[in-house]
C-alpha cells in the first residue's frame, strides 16, 4: 500500500481510521482519512492523523497542549505528577511535524516541569543538595523523554520501511498473478486454435476420406449383390461401419470447431445442444434464454458454450439423468448460465475438484472473470451455475 507523501519534514505515515462495527483499523492511500463515525474512531483518527492543517496550526496545537499540561501541573501545585501526559504532545508533534519539533516539545515540557517546581518552593529550598536533586530529576525526565521520542521516531521509520517492503512484495505478487493469468489465457487460446485445427483436419481430411471409402464400399456392395456373391452382406456391414465412423468423425469435428462460438450464435448453439441431448441421447433437455448476446465478448461466448456442453455431457455420461434443463440469461451487468439435471449427483466423499471436467469448467469461468458453482447431492441431481459480470457500458 502506498504511503502518504512527505511534506516539509512530516513523517511518511500510514493513514487509518476505525471501522465502526468491527472496531478494526481501515487504511487509506489518498492522504486524507475519511470522516470517522464513532467516538473512538474520531479520537484515534484525530490523534494519529488529523485533518489537513498548516504547519503553524499543527505547531500551535502541539505547543498549546504542552502549555495546558504545564498549567495544570502548576495549578495542582506540583502535588500530582503529569509527566506521562507530556508524551501526548510529544508524539503529536513528532507525527505531525517531524523529529525536530518532537525534540523541541520535549525541551519545552522539561522546562515547564522545572519552572512549575521552582514556583512552589520557598527561599530555603535552594540549597546545594536540593538544587542538585531537582536538577538530576529533571535531567533524568528529559533523557527519558528524548529516548521515548527517538524510539518512536525509529518505529515510524521501521513502519515506513515495512510498508515499502510489503508494497514491493505485493506489487511483485500481483505482477506474478497477472503474468500467470495471462499465460493461462494464452495456453487456453493456443489450445482452442489447436482443437479447431484438429477439427478442421478431421472434417476436411479424415471425414472426406471416410466418405469416399463409404462410396467405394457402396459400389462394391452393389456389384457383389448383382452377381449374387454371399460377400455382399459383409460388404453392407462394412459400409454401415464406415458410415458410423463418418458420423462419429463429424460429431467430434463439430465439437472441436464449436470451441470458437460467436456471440450471436451462442443461443442457437445452446439450443442445438439441448436438441442433440433430446434426440440423440433420448434424454429430454429443455432450453430457455433471456436477453441479447450481440454485445458479449467472443471469448465469453466460447467458454460459456464449453461449460454448458461439459455440464450436459456429465449429466448424460456420468449422472444418468432423465431430465436436463439449460437456462441462459444476459442482463446489463451479469451473464448467467445454469444446467440442472435429476441424475445421481455426486457423493459427499467425491473429490473437491470433481474430476478433470469440473476443474476445467471452473478454470474457464475464472478466465472470463466469472464464478462457477456446483450444487449436488446423491439422488438429487446436480446444478451447475456460472455467473460472469459484464463491464459497465457508457
Amino acid at each position: 500500500m502506498d504511503s502518504a507523501p512527505c511534506r516539509r519534514g512530516r513523517p511518511d505515515l500510514r493513514i487509518f481510521t476505525i471501522i465502526p462495527v468491527t472496531n478494526q483499523f481501515q487504511f487509506f492511500d489518498d492522504g486524507i482519512a475519511p470522516p470517522a463515525t464513532s467516538w473512538r474512531a474520531r479520537i484515534i483518527a484525530a490523534l494519529v492523523w488529523p485533518p489537513e492543517r498548516s504547519r503553524a496550526v499543527s505547531a500551535a496545537l502541539s505547543v498549546g497542549i504542552t502549555l495546558l499540561i504545564g498549567w495544570l501541573y502548576y495549578f495542582a501545585e506540583g502535588t500530582v505528577s503529569l509527566q506521562v501526559f507530556y508524551l501526548v504532545p510529544m508524539i503529536l508533534a513528532l507525527s505531525w511535524l517531524g523529529l525536530g519539533w518532537g525534540i523541541a516539545v520535549v525541551v519545552l515540557s522539561a522546562f515547564l516541569r522545572l519552572f512549575g517546581d521552582l514556583l512552589h518552593v520557598g527561599p530555603d529550598f535552594f540549597t546545594a543538595t536540593n538544587t542538585l536533586r531537582m536538577t538530576s530529576q529533571r535531567v533524568s525526565s528529559l533523557s527519558v523523554y528524548l529516548v521515548v521520542v527517538l524510539v518512536i521516531h525509529e518505529l515510524f521509520k521501521l513502519n515506513r520501511q515495512l510498508e515499502q517492503r510489503v508494497q514491493t512484495r505485493t506489487t511483485a505478487l500481483r505482477q506474478a498473478v497477472v503474468a500467470r493469468e495471462r499465460l493461462q489465457k494464452n495456453l487456453f487460446e493456443v489450445g482452442l486454435r489447436e482443437r479447431g485445427a484438429i477439427g478442421r483436419d478431421l472434417h476436411d481430411g479424415l471425414g472426406q476420406h471416410l466418405t469416399a471409402t463409404a462410396m467405394a464400399t457402396s459400389i462394391l456392395t452393389q456389384r457383389l449383390a448383382a452377381r449374387g456373391d454371399p460377400l455382399a452382406d459383409d460388404a453392407r456391414k462394412a459400409e454401415a461401419l464406415i458410415k458410423t465412423a463418418i458420423e462419429q468423425t463429424r460429431q467430434i469435428a463439430r465439437g472441436l470447431l464449436l470451441e470458437n462460438v460467436k456471440p450471436d450464435e451462442l443461443v442457437s448453439e445452446l439450443e442445438e445442444l439441448a436438441a442433440d441431448a433430446t434426440h440423440q441421447h433420448r434424454t429430454p433437455c429443455m432450453f430457455t434464454a433471456e436477453g441479447a448476446t450481440d454485445h458479449l465478448d467472443a471469448n465469453i461466448a466460447s467458454h460459456l458454450f464449453y461449460i454448458a456442453r461439459e455440464a450436459v455431457g456429465n449429466a448424460l455420461r456420468h449422472g444418468g439423468a432423465s431430465r436436463i434443463a439449460i437456462h441462459f440469461s444476459v442482463g446489463r451487468a451479469l451473464v448467467a448460465l445454469s444446467v440442472t439435471d435429476n441424475g445421481r449427483g455426486l457423493a459427499p466423499s467425491a473429490p473437491a475438484d470433481g474430476g478433470m471436467g469440473l476443474r476445467i469448467m471452473s478454470e474457464r469461468a475464472e478466465l472470463i472473470g466469472g464464478k462457477l458453482r456446483i450444487d449436488t447431492a446423491p439422488g438429487v441431481g446436480t446444478r451447475v451455475d456460472c455467473h460472469v459480470p459484464l463491464p459497465a457500458t457508457a
